[in-house]
């Protein structure tokens, strides 16, 4: 990760965790999903750069509850809580299987907000791929925290973004449905 990623996620990270009421304190809880069809070596590097980012940027990341979320189908997630310095381990994706199966924007933020309310963080690594099958259920699903606090890194499959955008919640529902719609 350049520098300049490395500003982006600091200073994304900084806009969500400065949301009025977002975090106040103590040890922090937060959320990495991972989309499972994006390669494993992608997501392995991906990782541990954030983790190293994010611990390097402030003493906040040293002691984290950790949810490391595995998007793998709509209807298949898998959730382990780890400590964050886990994801700059090699081992840490050993058992990871890349699948392209379809998934949608608006299953995964269903699941967020229902099993992931507590986390004042939410980092997704979204493959391009994903969908949005119910714009409606998407919007109510970002409503009325998920948007403010999540932060979504949009992956192209076939070239590496340099820059590493990091998109919240909220800005996202709106790119992806204006993407959708051209």
């Amino acid at each position: 990760m350049n520098i300049i990623a490395k500003m982006n996620l600091n200073n994304a990270v900084e806009r969500v965790l400065h949301v009025p009421g977002n975090y106040t304190g103590g040890i922090l809880e937060m959320t990495l999903v991972v989309d499972c069809a994006l390669p494993a070596e992608y997501v392995r590097n991906t990782a541990a750069d954030i983790a190293a980012t994010l611990r390097a940027h402030s003493e906040v990341f040293r002691n984290v509850r950790l949810n490391l979320l595995y998007f793998k189908s709509d209807e298949e997630l898998e959730n382990r809580v780890v400590p964050i310095s886990f994801l700059q381990m090699s081992k840490r994706f050993e058992g990871y299987v890349r699948r392209t199966e379809d998934k949608s924007l608006d299953s995964l933020a269903g699941n967020l907000k229902l099993f992931h309310a507590r986390s004042k963080l939410i980092l997704v690594l979204a493959g391009e791929e994903l969908k949005i099958r119910d714009k409606e259920l998407l919007h109510r699903n970002m409503q009325p925290f998920l948007g403010k606090k999540s932060l979504f890194l949009k992956v192209r499959d076939s070239k590496e973004d340099d820059e590493m955008k990091w998109i919240r919640g909220a800005e996202l529902e709106r790119e992806w449905i204006s993407d959708r719609q051209s």
